[in-house]
């Protein structure tokens, strides 16, 4: 037994369709993990190596870039 291309559309849209509901449950519970990594992961550096980061743009000005 197969389906036709035409038949198995309304079937891929529920499944879709479910899919869409199941992401939007999950994502107000998986939300606060994703904040409190997202802290962790961008948080500003306040160690030394945040000053050898650091970019002198006088310095970079006047040097000339050939290509």
């Amino acid at each position: 037994m197969t389906i036709g291309a035409l038949a198995a559309l309304p079937i891929i849209g529920d499944l879709a369709k479910a899919a869409g509901e199941i992401t939007k449950t999950i994502t107000p519970l998986i939300q606060p993990f994703a904040d409190a990594a997202a802290k962790k992961l961008f948080a500003e550096d306040t160690t030394d190596q945040s000053e050898q980061k650091k970019i002198e743009f006088a310095k970079t000005v006047e040097t000339k870039i050939s290509f």
